[in-house]
């Protein structure tokens, strides 16, 4: 059984790879979960994925690698990028465009959190619930 899956974009710092880390997690949260997760699982891990990558890539300097983990009930999403300095939640205007990514997170996570390293930057995390899915 698949536990684990690593994707390591080519170009990390161009906007397009969040298209592509979409079509990835199509492909990938099925082997994972099985053909029919819970719910919204999908949907959630999806937008939650694009606002992690949008962040690498706007404010850390692209995506170095994306990783799906699945330990018994939870789906843990890693998205590593060039800078160790952690992001920080804004407090968007309700006209503003952007500025919602990590409070999306704090809302649909169970848990999220960083692991920095000075040298190679840092992995945002953040856990789904599977309960319900098939493995």
């Amino acid at each position: 059984m698949i536990t684990q899956l690593v994707w390591r974009p080519t170009d990390g710092g161009n906007v397009a790879v969040v298209t592509r880390a979409r079509h990835w997690l199509g492909l990938a949260l099925p082997r994972l979960v099985g053909r029919r997760p819970r719910g919204h699982l999908h949907d959630d891990t999806e937008l939650l994925l694009c606002e992690l990558v949008t962040n690498a890539v706007v404010h850390a300097g692209g995506v170095t690698a994306v990783q799906l983990c699945l330990t018994d009930e939870t789906l843990r999403v890693t998205v590593c990028d060039h800078v160790a300095a952690p992001p920080v939640a804004q407090h968007a205007a309700p006209d503003a465009d952007h500025g919602r990514g990590i409070a999306l997170v704090e809302t649909l996570a169970t848990r999220w959190g960083v692991d920095r390293d000075r040298l190679a930057g840092k992995c945002v995390w953040l856990e789904l619930s599977t309960a319900g899915a098939p493995v």
